[in-house]
């Protein structure tokens, strides 16, 4: 049997340099051409005219959304996430998870690996460990239970459970043992993100130099940036080897903090990130975290005590306020939502821009770059517009 046929017929695609009109055919999983007036005889075909087109949103640190959690050893919530995640634009994400013991820990990822790849929807790309390896001082929403010192040995039994899909780990430089696991977590494939962090300037700089290439929500817990001693803070702005995640969802960092992280970072070391939580999306006004707690507040869920516990703006919202808080044009911002996050997750090489031989993921925004329809690896998993899907011939 043939693979199935896709045009994605003349949107304004959100390519680098001047945006043109243009056609992207899919065949199967993958893009097989781009351009204006593209052949494609017998194709069903999704009209883009009037919208913009750019490769699908990757979320690379989000805990759920739509109802359901990555705290939790039931594959059914990361894969309702991925059927759920397209209306936001999104085409793939790392499950931010973590254990309250390392036995649950394993327990967790040997449970949830099954949905790395698989399944329709938003692909999951694998995991970003978040957690238990951080400082106790700048723990944030994490119950100090679940906090321990950093080990090798302990991360090898993770990524032995995730079967080596563990792609993120998020520490904390300063620790003891911390720098022996930053190399450890090189050496199974996946990034070191510095995060959860009351390190000097100069432990920071030391985690990169042990391999650290991320970090983790810029500004949320870390130690603050002082005139006298820069901290984490500085050092990650400064660090040329690292990527940063910046949440946009205005209430984590202000507009104008994050305007001024932009201009060190630039196009190519931004990565905008949710960290949403499960109620993200959904009409609910409360929910838990960590056996505790905790009410939206705008854009924002928030302990009793006031303590920031995650997002709840979508993604689309985060390419949205991007754009008006950074200053950006769509194609930057999609080099910030898409482009630079592939490459975090190590899937650059067939994720993240609109190119011949790139999987075949698209978003179509209109003119208020709300999300009309997403295309995730070759097939539609939302769309707003039905009438805009005319059957192949």
């Amino acid at each position: 049997m043939p693979p199935r046929r896709l045009l994605v017929s003349q949107p304004i695609l959100a390519v680098a340099g001047a945006p043109m009109q243009g056609d992207v055919l899919i065949e199967g999983t993958r893009i097989v051409a781009i351009g204006r007036e593209v052949e494609a005889p017998g194709a069903e075909r999704l009209d883009g005219r009037g919208l913009t087109a750019g490769p699908g949103l990757i979320d690379v640190h989000v805990h759920g959304g739509g109802g359901f959690s990555f705290f939790t050893s039931d594959a059914e919530n990361v894969r309702n996430y991925a059927a759920w995640a397209p209306r936001n634009g999104v085409t793939g994400f790392l499950v931010s998870a973590v254990g309250r013991n390392a036995a649950e820990t394993e327990r967790a990822f040997a449970a949830l690996a099954p949905t790395i790849g698989a399944g329709a929807g938003a692909e999951a790309l694998g995991f970003h460990m978040e957690g238990p390896f951080i400082n106790l001082a700048r723990k944030g929403a994490f119950p100090p239970e679940m906090l321990r010192l950093p080990s090798a040995e302990e991360f090898a039994r993770f990524q032995a459970a995730a079967g080596g899909q563990i792609r993120q780990v998020t520490f904390a430089p300063e620790l003891p043992g911390a720098l022996t696991l930053a190399r450890a977590i090189v050496a199974s494939g996946a990034i070191p993100a510095v995060g959860h962090t009351d390190a000097t300037a100069e432990e920071a700089h030391a985690g990169f130099d042990a391999g650290a290439r991320h970090v983790t929500h810029l500004f949320n817990a870390m130690r603050p940036l002082h005139q006298r001693e820069g901290g984490p803070i500085a050092e990650c702005l400064l660090e040329e080897r690292a990527t940063c995640e910046l949440i946009c969802d205005g209430a984590h960092v202000a507009p104008e903090v994050l305007r001024m992280a932009y201009r060190i970072l630039g196009p190519s070391r931004t990565v905008v990130v949710t960290d949403n939580l499960h109620i993200a999306g959904t009409a609910a006004a409360g929910g838990t975290f960590g056996g505790q707690q905790v009410e939206v507040s705008g854009a924002k869920a928030v302990r009793a005590d006031g303590t920031i516990v995650g997002s709840v703006a979508t993604m689309d919202q985060h390419f949205r306020n991007a754009i008006e808080f950074l200053g950006i044009d769509v194609a930057t911002a999609f080099r910030l939502c898409s482009t630079n996050p592939a490459r975090v997750a190590g899937v650059q090489d067939r994720k993240g821009t609109l190119e011949r031989g790139m999987d075949g993921d698209v978003v179509l925004l209109d003119r208020e770059r709300e999300v009309v329809a997403t295309v995730c690896r070759g097939e539609i998993a939302f769309n707003r517009e039905p009438a805009r899907l005319v059957p192949g011939g």
